[in-house]
């Protein structure tokens, strides 16, 4: 039992590090009113007037389309199960049959520093006694002692990548004042011909999005994160593949990350629902729990 709970939470704590530099979502426009400006269907013409920032633009929103449109951002939650395992130095570390319950609730324009729409809870046992909950950007970790809350720079960590993670974005981000876009040309990732967009944030958060050409699905997200007591940085890649229907909205079925070229989790997906019907309170810390001091 001990040996499977602390592989679980090796794997828990590599999720998370999915994980990027520190960034604020600032004023999100409303999600839907850029919808009617992606073509119905593309054939990777570029118009000789379109700039490269146009083109990146563009390019996006068809991703946007192709995940499913209205569908995709009328999701409210996603229940996934799959395998997860976690690695160090490429070894692994840590396994467990996970579920990932995830909620998306509408931007605040006037919300504190560190809030985020999104809720998210990684179940880690079959019995569902251990798991990490991360509520609009707070954290903490549940076991049968009680809730202990995420140390901080674990926290930063897990709210920088979800503010970059490209499903993230095109929900909430696209819209953003001051956002930056740039086409910076043909890449090919894993002998797969990708557009490269890079994305430069309002506050310097920078990521670069490859999108499949022949499809304009996601198929990799590059960006740089700087150790806040080191400042060293580091490179940091999430790359997604099998994507599949699931009422309209198209996921990834297998998610993996990088650090520094280093595998350091992956996700192999086994089920999905789309807006399943789910207690609220599945987000909520529950208040029978003990809450525990913070690790040191």
């Amino acid at each position: 039992m001990k040996d499977s709970t602390q592989q679980a939470r090796a794997t828990r704590d590599a999720s998370f590090g999915v994980a990027g530099p520190s960034c604020n979502t600032g004023r999100a426009l409303g999600r839907r009113g850029f919808l009617g400006l992606a073509p119905l269907a593309f054939a990777g013409t570029v118009f000789a007037t379109e700039s490269r920032q146009e083109l990146a633009r563009r390019l996006l929103e068809e991703c946007l389309q192709q995940l499913g449109g209205e569908k995709f951002l009328g999701v409210r939650d996603i229940k996934q199960t799959g395998r997860a395992y976690s690695f160090y130095r490429e070894n692994i570390r840590g396994l467990a049959v996970i579920t990932i319950y995830e909620h998306y609730a509408p931007m605040q324009e006037s919300a504190e520093p560190g809030w985020l729409p999104v809720s998210r809870r990684e179940v880690y046992s079959e019995k569902g006694d251990y798991y990490s909950l991360f509520q609009n950007g707070q954290g903490w970790e549940v076991t049968f002692r009680g809730a202990r809350p995420l140390p901080p720079e674990r926290m930063d960590r897990y709210r920088d990548s979800t503010r970059l993670d490209i499903f993230y974005f095109l929900r909430y981000r696209i819209n953003e004042p001051g956002m930056y876009f740039y086409h910076r040309g043909t890449e090919i990732i894993d002998n797969i011909p990708t557009d490269a967009i890079d994305v430069t944030g309002p506050n310097g958060d920078g990521v670069t999005y490859h999108l499949r050409q022949s499809d304009r699905m996601p198929v990799q997200q590059l960006y740089e994160r700087r150790d806040p007591k080191t400042k060293i940085p580091s490179e940091e890649k999430t790359v997604y593949s099998k994507y599949r229907d699931v009422d309209g909205v198209k996921l990834p079925w297998n998610v993996r990350r990088e650090i520094d070229g280093e595998k350091s989790f992956e996700l192999f997906g086994q089920t999905a629902e789309i807006n399943p019907s789910l207690d609220p309170a599945l987000y909520n810390l529950d208040g029978r729990l003990t809450l525990l001091p913070e690790s040191p």
